[in-house]
């Protein structure tokens, strides 16, 4: 009986202290895969500043700014958090840095095949 309530008073702790520990592992990954997104478009962008329109290279700017504002912001809450919730904060954050910079990269894209399109 006692082995048994040591397991689940082992198996109620675990509970309890891994997703705090998860939470700031967690951080890094996110907060990287953001970063390498980034790169990657802002990559595929050099070079094509004398090709493509201004007008239409400032809004693929406007997104990878958005999206360095907000891995600014997750690394912030990553690296002085106040609790679970702002490491929760910086995953949400990164995650949507992420997005901004694909959401970038598939804007450029597309602008990219419509002027190919054009010179034809």
């Amino acid at each position: 009986m006692t082995a048994k309530r040591f397991a689940i008073a082992a198996a109620l702790s675990a509970a309890v202290l891994i997703p705090a520990s998860a939470s700031a592992f967690e951080c890094p990954k996110h907060i990287a895969a953001a970063q390498n997104a980034i790169d990657k478009v802002l990559g595929d962008m050099k070079g094509m500043g004398k090709m493509m329109k201004r007008s239409d290279m400032a809004l693929v700017h406007a997104l990878v700014d958005d999206a360095k504002m907000f891995l600014a912001s997750a690394q912030h809450n990553h690296a002085k958090p106040r609790g679970r919730y702002d490491h929760g904060r910086a995953i949400a954050k990164a995650d949507a840095a992420r997005g901004y910079a694909i959401g970038a990269e598939i804007l450029h894209f597309k602008m990219m095949q419509a002027m190919k399109k054009m010179r034809k």
